[in-house]
């Protein structure tokens, strides 16, 4: 082969070269999706949907949908996608999911949470890990919001920590300006720890039957006290009754007295004499029978029946 073939064979390979890295240059940016150029290795532009050419060699293309939505998982992680024949299988990472609520009580969080990006060139370069980045984020406002709360509230109240946390971490993820969007949070389970079950339904079943004793003292409580109180208010009314019955009584025997003393000063033997005989009168009408005996001095004595008995 002559020099002259050598060296047209050489241009020949290098313009295949040239044309293929030409053809291999041209790339297609799809419809919510963002390309990055970068220029030995810097950003030095920007293409939305479209198709473009990027010189080989020189000039790099990084492409990024702006319409996916990542979906993150806390707590732990899915190993195995569910198929139609079976479930899905899920790791638990403890170290994220343990929490300490207020009242001092360990619960196990998961949850996931649903970004977009929505600008390429920041999600890219203004932080190295922007996934790691946004983990740290989002454990940090989750874990704020458990430890406010007490163990009954972080149980019950699942919806309501969603709708706290979500705001606090779009504001933070925002306020970080790293090109994302925050999309959804959603709590998938709050619980007990396996670790510390027991326990704590030992505690709850003794929370229980402090509850059952205190409505049983409660019940007690109004049965026996309203009867108590009727009682005492019965034997309060039934000593005032009979006070004012004494009072009345008493009154009434001064009264007396004092009409009979009046006619005493006037003419003290004859309301002796009367008194006197008042007295029989009431004695003699209780007996049944009555007999008058009489000493008339000479030895003898006289004996009259006057009535009752078989007289």
């Amino acid at each position: 082969m002559s020099s002259k073939q050598i060296v047209g064979a050489f241009f020949g390979i290098i313009a295949a070269i040239l044309i293929i890295a030409s053809v291999a240059s041209i790339y297609r940016v799809e419809e919510g999706e963002e390309a990055l150029v970068l220029t030995f290795g810097e950003l030095t532009d920007r293409k939305d949907a479209g198709l473009y050419w990027h010189v080989p060699f020189i000039q790099s293309v990084k492409k990024q949908s702006l319409t996916e939505k990542y979906t993150l998982e806390y707590g732990y992680r899915t190993s195995s996608a569910a198929t139609t024949s079976q479930g899905a299988v899920y790791n638990d990472v403890e170290s994220e999911a343990i929490m300490i609520t207020s009242d001092l009580n360990i619960v196990s969080v998961e949850a996931i949470y649903q970004v977009v990006v929505d600008d390429a060139a920041k999600f890219f370069y203004q932080v190295d890990d922007p996934f790691g980045t946004l983990q740290y984020a989002f454990e940090t406002v989750l874990r704020r919001n458990v430890q406010n709360r007490t163990l009954d509230d972080a149980l019950l109240n699942k919806k309501v920590i969603e709708d706290q946390v979500f705001p606090d971490f779009k504001k933070i993820i925002e306020q970080y300006n790293i090109g994302v969007r925050v999309e959804q949070v959603s709590i998938q389970n709050i619980d007990v720890p396996n670790s510390v079950k027991a326990a704590y339904e030992d505690v709850i079943n003794a929370q229980n039957e402090e509850l059952r004793k205190q409505d049983e003292a409660e019940k007690y409580y109004y049965q026996v006290v309203p009867q108590a109180e009727a009682s005492a208010y019965k034997m309060i009314e039934d000593a005032e009754a009979q006070k004012a019955e004494t009072i009345a009584s008493a009154e009434g025997d001064v009264a007396v007295f004092n009409a009979i003393y009046e006619k005493y000063k006037l003419d003290p033997e004859i309301t002796r004499t009367r008194l006197f005989i008042e007295t029989i009168e009431k004695i003699m009408q209780n007996a049944d029978d009555k007999y008058v005996i009489e000493n008339s001095g000479d030895g003898t004595i006289k004996f009259l029946p006057i009535g009752g008995g078989d007289q």
